[in-house]
């Protein structure tokens, strides 16, 4: 029985749902515990992995280690088992996202706000490194979003634990755009591998492609016109080849994402507006998501005051936006159009061929 179709049965004590992700290692069900309606995310590993030696001895280890367990941002790893009947099955549960992941609302055209998305990240990263611990693989395929637009973090040291059964998985290279260029061995990750992996996947989420792997980095200003200097800025440092180019933490970059209001040129610099902004093309329009909280809302601009107009001070008013993810363009459409496709020239070639046999009149 393959992980992928298991939706319906039930493992240990576990119901499993629909698949939502899917991992080369690993499928992703949403599933329930055996008399209680509490959804939660249900990892089953393939064969090849929940048969090695010592597998499942070191996913316990991992679920068994308490640090990460109150870290904001981190979804919290509750089981990891193994079922024997009928071939042996290791699973891992974990806390629901209740969004599902990102990597599917991108490919379904939907996505949290930028700043948003790199805030609730960075809080996350760097509580791991500071209890210790290392992700070891931020990119889109690990981030999950909550029921209200948060991002969160899922399965951390997972593909470490992984990567060391099978050292040698060609799979292993397929997310090298999101770890650093020093970092030659998959298997070791250390803190620069998840602040190189979020600024790659705030680069990705910007203009719709990771930065190129062992390249100078093009700033996402000349792929998409019209973002801040600020934010170009902050993801060429971040990407930088020089690890000690970088920022120290991920908190340093989060905050070097806000752009930056200009300085009006006779007065006081305009208070910095409460949302991160960036005007966004109108060439190349973006789904605005719903902001995760009434903060993060732009707000009007709010015309000088009279003491203002009396006193000629001059003044310059910001009107911003929420910095946007790059419009994805849903992948279900292009299937759909590429089936339909598919079934019309077989329609037509069974037609044909009918026809030259003589089965059927033209």
């Amino acid at each position: 029985m393959q992980v992928d179709e298991m939706t319906g049965r039930s493992v240990g004590r576990y119901r499993v749902g629909s698949r939502i992700q899917a991992l080369p290692y690993a499928s992703i069900h949403r599933a329930t515990l055996v008399g209680y309606d509490r959804p939660l995310l249900l990892w089953l590993f393939g064969e090849q992995y929940s048969r090695a030696a010592g597998f499942l001895e070191a996913l316990q280890r991992l679920a068994g280690d308490c640090r990460a367990a109150d870290i904001p941002g981190v979804i919290r790893v509750l089981e990891v088992a193994a079922a024997e009947e009928p071939d042996p099955l290791v699973y891992l549960a974990t806390e629901d996202a209740g969004g599902g992941f990102l990597v599917r609302l991108l490919q379904l055209g939907r996505a949290p706000g930028v700043v948003a998305t790199a805030r609730s990240l960075a809080t996350a990263i760097d509580g791991l490194h500071e209890r210790g611990l290392v992700h070891g693989d931020v990119q889109p395929a690990t981030v999950a979003v909550d029921g209200h637009g948060r991002a969160l973090l899922v399965g951390h040291s997972v593909r470490t634990v992984v990567a060391r059964v099978q050292p040698r998985a060609g799979w292993l290279e397929r997310t090298r755009d999101f770890r650093p260029p020093e970092s030659r061995q998959p298997l070791w990750p250390t803190k620069a591998t998840d602040l190189y992996g979020l600024a790659a996947l705030i680069y990705y989420l910007l203009v719709g492609r990771p930065p190129a792997s062992g390249e100078a980095v093009t700033p996402p200003g000349h792929l998409r016109p019209g973002l801040p200097r600020s934010v170009d800025a902050a993801l060429v440092r971040a990407l930088a080849s020089d690890p000690a180019s970088r920022f120290a933490t991920a908190g340093e970059f989060a905050e070097a994402l806000r752009p930056m209001p200009s300085r009006s040129s006779g007065g006081r610099p305009p208070a910095r507006p409460r949302n991160e902004a960036v005007t966004v093309p109108a060439r190349n329009p973006v789904r605005v998501p719903t902001p995760p909280s009434v903060a993060d809302r732009p707000g009007p601009a709010r015309p000088p005051s009279d003491r203002q107009q009396a006193s000629g001070a001059s003044t310059t008013v910001i009107s911003l936006v929420p910095l946007e993810p790059y419009e994805m363009k849903p992948r279900t459409r292009r299937r759909s159009g590429m089936l339909l496709l598919a079934g019309l020239v077989a329609v037509a070639l069974i037609l044909a061929v009918l026809s030259a046999t003589g089965r059927i009149s033209p």
